[in-house]
């Protein structure tokens, strides 16, 4: 009888009532049906779809009749399966742990009598272009559109708006909701001096300063960076640190010069695709790049870029769409009408930039990458440039002029007894037990086989590699990108590898990064390349036809110092080899002490594969770009001495050599030219870089991959293009190819049914505590419904018909009466409305990690107000706990002076350890995309604040600043400071009560009030009683406690 009367109460409500699919039905079938009956078509059960309404109404495959029959449950397969005592036949199934209430039954029977109607999921519709405002009852509480459909909405329930919040409150409440901080003593005192006068006119310009404060931007970028996964260090193994954070200071330049939302999602989606971009549009693209990335022994890059790409696809969903696209990365989704397909053409877009998916823990930056000069390095840059240009000017009129010096030559040519620039020469004949003989005069005089073998066989003497070993030659082509060298070798290839295989190379680095010059050989085909980080920070080229196989060959790779790829040739057998541009890109050093000897080695490198069973017959190093005479004859002089005696014979080929290797006027101005480009470069050095997106020439494919594997089989069958969801509007590409900068326009477009939804939604739970949709990351079907639809979909569309204008949301929100209500809770509401869905009141929720930390420094007066650079390390606990963490990591270096103070959006954010003190408040560890945080009360979070460093020094330091002979005027100046107002009689008197036995306290025990006040590295104040600052201190601990500090009310 009980049961029977329960189920009566529960199903008596939706008698009569219209069921809502959006609202009612489609929250159950996502729960308990659309895992085996939802989008995911590949996995779906018995061939049935109930998200769909020409799926549900079809004839089943598997059986008779219809799931779903509109008006007739009687006649539903479904509702019969739902209704089954069968185990084999219940719906949902016994092993889902899945089942329907009473209530949940009654509403989908109640559904299908009315119809079973369905309509499409609310966020996907697109916003209407007018949402008429409603005109409630109670007229005169409206301030502006928010409150009317607010108190329109609490009418229809029964419900009355709160009393407004006392203007200390409420200036509390916004100062830390646009800023971050608590507002100070004089500005309490001057907006009460205002509201005086006129209270709307006083707020309005409390809300213009507040926007207007560099604060403001500091505390909107903390989560957006959240969003943004920033981080200071790159997430995997030994989890290094970065050099991300001018990242972090354009969000902040961003949001304090109030770029309207619909540009800082381009840029950061799209900047680098401009056609002339900006700096900030270029630095703002490295939104993309701020993943994790692993620098592991081992890694495979082309599984680390399929990570990455997924990475972006995943932010991308989270950040602006607010839907799970990674559910969609394995299969289709089980929830949201979101395919594999749409999944990869998606990350299409995010695939194709220069990188190798990994970093190598030195002060290389993953390419591709930017320079960042400050203004002073702008300058001397640009006089670096200019000086390089003269000097190369130079060079090429000295080139000119020296015509009428090798005319003179020719009557009596004259060659050098040996080379010139002759470096090394290495014949390879010597026995194995001895050192290698340099037969070119002067330079290192030799070097060892290190495991290579000498042969004797039809072509004489030569060196035969094992792939594992080869000969090392230190102090050989010492170079970077400004100096000209030559190489010239022979070389037999007798396995054909269709894997790359280093011939000679000098490196340093591992085989997660390497940096310098190689040369390789795949498949037959020979690559020079001279990087810093391959592939999207060098030069490279590669012989268009492969050598013999089987046969030798002289190989010559020449270059000029030019950093260009047309400066960088190969040679077979003297002649120029037709070649194709690998990579054409090069900034700052090359060669770059990392790992490794960094020594020029024949046929193998650290973790690489060598040349396996290669052949070297011969090897010489000059220190300038040979001339193609000299490779043609293999720098043999005296064939080039006999040319020049033949009358006519190949003069401009001579003349080359002559300049390259005799005129003196030539080679000085070489000489300085060379200086030049190495001053330009070390200049460049000097400047900060910082990774961001830069397209390849021609899209990578795209291919869908089962399960989500890197190395998944792909055929032409697998193959997607470039394009967004198909349950969203379509892309409207601009040409042929659509790039990142289409997908930026698709999704800022005004008809878009999710971006400003999900932003206002945002901005909305920055004030409130929570969202209109309470789960700000899914919009999805698996996702709440608005608690105020309308209002939502007004916003949205206010926000886009004001040009997308951040402060002006802001100003919309903070100005409305529904925002200025008080947050107690009136017993009728706390009953019927426990959580505030419906706004009857005020927001009243915890602070956030940073805002506590930066509440206590700004009220302790410690807070050093700087703006931007480089991240700090802040007190830490215990010892180092990065190492302790991970022994691999680098160590803790803690800051000094006032960067132990500055703002927390500086603090070093290390991803696999964080700062104890932001952890405890659920600060996020930026690992993954994160548009919300929980908001956990544990006995930890007091332990913090009463014994980290960083409080109890601001509690001291708070302590000194309100210094006064009478404990109450101290105990109300501080609790002014942190709270925004006087204390009660009743929390002040219990405060001085608190004095008085710390007072006792440290009376008796002078040496630890000694201690207290020596925390921290800020001084303590001389001439003041260290007992009674003591006290004082405590007490200050103790209103640093209390809610009326924690809390925003």
């Amino acid at each position: 009888m009980f049961r029977q009367l329960t189920a009566l109460l529960l199903i008596s409500p939706l008698l009569g009532e219209t069921i809502s699919y959006n609202e009612q039905v489609r929250p159950i079938l996502s729960d308990k049906c659309f895992l085996c009956h939802g989008p995911d078509v590949e996995n779906n059960k018995a061939g049935l779809r109930l998200d769909r309404a020409d799926s549900a109404y079809a004839a089943l495959e598997e059986s008779s009749g219809h799931a779903i029959v509109p008006g007739s449950p009687e006649a539903s397969v479904a509702w019969k399966r739902m209704l089954s005592t069968d185990q084999d036949e219940i719906m949902p199934p016994p092993d889902s742990n899945l089942s329907l209430s009473g209530q949940e039954k009654e509403i989908l029977k109640r559904w299908i009598e009315q119809g079973a109607v369905y309509e499409a999921h609310w966020a996907f519709v697109p916003l209407r272009k007018a949402i008429e405002v409603p005109t409630p009852k109670m007229a005169g509480w409206v301030e502006n559109p928010i409150d009317a459909f607010v108190l329109d909405s609490l009418e229809s329930d029964g419900l009355k708006p709160n009393t407004p919040a006392a203007d200390t409150r409420w200036l509390r409440r916004v100062t830390l909701d646009l800023t971050g901080l608590p507002p100070s003593s004089s500005e309490i005192e001057a907006f009460k001096a205002d509201g005086s006068l006129d209270r709307r006119a006083a707020k309005e310009a409390v809300v213009e300063r507040l926007l207007h404060s560099p604060a403001y931007g500091e505390h909107m970028a903390s989560a957006w960076l959240d969003a943004a996964r920033y981080a200071d260090s790159y997430g995997y193994q030994s989890d290094q640190l970065n050099h991300q954070w001018p990242y972090r200071d354009w969000v902040i330049r961003a949001f304090n010069s109030n770029l309207p939302y619909d540009q800082f999602a381009t840029w950061q989606i799209a900047g680098d695709v401009f056609d002339q971009p900006s700096k900030d549009q270029e630095l703002a693209s490295a939104f993309n790049r701020l993943h994790r990335l692993t620098n592991e022994g081992g890694s495979i890059r082309e599984e680390w870029m399929a990570e990455n790409a997924a990475d972006r696809v995943h932010t991308f969903g989270t950040a602006f769409l607010a839907l799970t696209l990674e559910c969609s990365r394995c299969h289709d989704h089980k929830y949201d009408p979101i395919s594999a397909h749409d999944y990869y053409a998606l990350s299409g877009f995010f695939n194709s930039i220069d990188e190798n998916g990994l970093y190598d823990s030195s002060v290389k930056i993953p390419a591709p990458a930017m320079l960042l000069p400050t203004d002073e390095q702008t300058e001397r840059l640009k006089a670096a440039q200019a000086t390089r240009r003269r000097a190369e000017a130079d060079h090429r009129s000295v080139r000119s002029q020296s015509v009428v010096r090798f005319i003179k030559w020719l009557e009596e040519p004259a060659v050098p007894a040996a080379a010139v620039d002759l470096e090394a020469h290495y014949d390879f004949t010597s026995d194995p037990d001895q050192a290698m003989v340099n037969l070119a005069s002067g330079g290192p005089k030799g070097a060892k086989l290190a495991g290579a073998a000498i042969v004797e066989e039809g072509a004489g003497r030569h060196l035969v590699l094992d792939g594992d070993h080869g000969p090392v030659f230190p102090g050989h082509l010492q170079i970077d990108r400004w100096s000209p060298f030559s190489i010239d070798l022979t070389l037999h290839d007798s396995l054909r590898q269709a894997h790359p295989v280093v011939v000679l190379q000098k490196c340093f680095g591992t085989d997660v990064g390497y940096n310098g010059f190689d040369l390789m050989l795949e498949d037959g085909h020979l690559s020079a390349r001279l990087y810093r980080v391959w592939p999207g920070n060098g030069i490279g080229v590669r012989t268009q036809s492969p050598i013999e196989l089987g046969e030798w060959t002289r190989v010559t790779i020449t270059y000029d110092g030019s950093s260009k790829a047309s400066g960088l040739k190969i040679h077979l057998n003297g002649k120029p080899a037709p070649i194709e541009i690998l990579r054409d890109h090069m900034q700052q050093r090359t060669m770059i002490r990392t790992y490794g000897s960094g020594h020029l080695t024949l046929g193998q490198r650290f973790r690489d594969r060598g040349f396996q069973g290669g052949g070297v017959r011969q090897m010489k190093i000059y220190r300038r770009e040979l001339s193609e005479l000299e490779v043609r004859h293999e720098g043999n002089v005296d064939a080039i001495l006999r040319l020049a005696v033949q009358p006519g014979s190949q003069r401009e080929q001579l003349l080359e050599y002559f300049q390259s290797a005799l005129d003196a006027g030539t080679r000085a101005a070489a000489a300085k030219m060379m200086e030049a480009r190495k001053a330009e470069v070390m200049l460049e050095e000097s400047i900060r870089a910082m990774p961001v997106m830069r397209e390849l020439p021609e899209p990578r494919e795209t291919h869908v991959l089962a399960r989500g594997e890197y190395d998944a089989p792909t055929d032409e069958s697998t193959r997607v293009e470039r394009d967004t969801p198909k349950a969203l509007p379509p892309l409207r590409p601009r040409g042929s190819t659509p790039d990142r900068l289409d997908l930026a326009r698709w999704l800022t477009q005004p008809d878009h049914p999710l971006t400003a939804r999900v932003f206002v939604n945002r901005m909305w739970a920055n004030f409130f505590g929570r969202g209109l949709v309470s789960t700000a990351d899914n919009f999805g079907l698996q996702g709440s419904l608005p608690t105020h639809p309308d209002l939502l979909d007004w916003l949205a569309r206010d926000f886009i018909a004001h040009g997308w204008d951040i402060h002006h949301l802001c100003r919309r929100i903070a100005l409305s009466n529904t925002y200025a209500q008080d947050s107690s809770v009136p017993p009728d509401a706390l009953q019927r409305d426990p959580e505030n869905h419906r706004l009857a009141r005020g927001p009243a929720h915890r602070l956030a990690a940073e805002q506590i930390r930066d509440t206590a420094l700004k009220a302790s007066g410690l807070m050093d107000p700087t703006v931007g650079g480089p991240p700090v390390s802040p007190y830490q606990p215990g010892g180092d706990l990065w190492r302790e963490s991970n022994s691999m990591s680098p160590a803790y270096r803690q800051s000094t002076g006032k960067a132990l103070h500055r703002r927390s959006i500086y603090s070093v954010w290390k991803r696999t350890a964080p700062l104890p003190n932001m952890s405890a408040f659920d600060a996020p560890t930026r690992e993954v995309c994160a548009v919300s945080r929980p908001r956990t009360n544990t006995p930890l979070q007091a332990l913090v604040m009463l014994n980290d460093v960083q409080f109890v020094e601001a509690a001291r330091a708070l302590a000194t600043a309100v210094h006064h002979q009478d404990p109450s005027t101290e105990i109300t100046a501080a609790f002014v400071r942190l709270a925004g107002r006087p204390p009660s009689t009743e929390e002040l008197n219990i405060l001085i009560r608190l004095h008085g036995s710390e007072m006792a306290y440290f009376t008796d025990h002078p040496e630890d009030a000694a201690k207290l006040i020596a925390q921290g590295e800020a001084p303590a104040p001389s001439g003041v009683d260290p007992v009674h600052l003591a006290a004082t201190t405590s007490v200050c601990l103790a209103i640093l406690n209390l809610d009326a500090t924690l809390w925003k009310r």
